[in-house]
């Protein structure tokens, strides 16, 4: 994988301050899988987090969610927003029918999500 595929680490968001400030103040889109939330930063550029609870599934699920997520997220909405010189922060927050989704299903689910954002 080249140094342009991957997940840039100054595009994650991984603090709890950060995380809670999305959770309470951000704008907030739910589909039957997934939570969206939106929040303007200062930053000057796009940043994504995700959630992915367990719901009672095995460790090797939530992480194999994560990663399709992250994939997903990182090749539409990342690129796109970088592109644009955007300063949005996305939380996504699986939900427990997200297990249940196959890759196209969850990328379907999600650009739809991301496309009415």
């Amino acid at each position: 994988m080249s140094a342009s595929q991957r997940f840039p680490r100054r595009a994650r968001i991984r603090s709890t301050r950060e995380i809670l400030a999305l959770l309470r103040h951000g704008r907030s889109l739910r589909t039957g899988a997934l939570d969206l939330y939106f929040l303007e930063n200062s930053v000057g550029r796009p940043r994504v987090g995700i959630i992915v609870p367990k719901h009672g599934y095995r460790n090797v699920d939530r992480n194999r969610l994560k990663r399709r997520i992250r994939e997903i997220v990182r090749r539409d909405w990342l690129a796109r927003r970088w592109t644009e010189g955007a300063s949005t922060d996305l939380l996504v927050r699986a939900r427990p029918s997200a297990y249940e989704l196959s890759q196209s299903d969850l990328a379907a689910t999600l650009g739809e999500a991301l496309g009415a954002e």
